[in-house]
């Protein structure tokens, strides 16, 4: 199964859900089994299904922080540096659905001249409920940019 989020980037796995809102809004994307990610049909250096055998996940949206972009597509390298995104840094974010993402910064993926991955070491993501999507203990996180 393949879905292609709004960056252009595809998630290619076994089974492909969505957490939604109240009012159907999807706010979570969540791959289960072995997952690799794609950018125009290729797997992307590095994120095959041996970086990603348990699955993939991310939250959709934009966070609060980078909200004035507007959209993903909009934001600049130095935008991230001006917003705390150096590599070693912790951000915390809130995205609109309530999804709070703590994490620190390692680096991004640009393809194309798009931001497409952004790489997290000691993340945790929790849902608007309270719920865990993402324990620190699990490793790096990479977020893949959607709305």
């Amino acid at each position: 199964m393949q879905h292609q989020l709004s960056s252009g980037l595809t998630i290619e796995s076994e089974t492909i859900a969505f957490s939604r809102d109240v009012h159907g809004l999807a706010y979570y994307v969540r791959a289960e089994g072995p997952t690799s990610l794609l950018w125009r049909g290729e797997v992307i250096n590095g994120h095959d299904q041996s970086r990603h055998p348990q699955g993939f996940s991310a939250p959709i949206g934009m966070p609060d922080s980078l909200s004035s972009a507007g959209a993903w597509h909009a934001v600049t390298d130095q935008m991230l540096i001006d917003r705390g995104l150096v590599a070693g840094n912790t951000v915390q974010w809130r995205y609109p659905s309530g999804v709070v993402f703590q994490a620190k910064y390692l680096n991004s993926t640009r393809l194309d001249g798009v931001l497409v991955l952004m790489t997290f070491d000691e993340c945790s993501i929790t849902a608007p409920s309270g719920d865990v999507l993402y324990d620190p203990s699990w490793g790096q996180f990479d977020l893949a940019v959607a709305e």
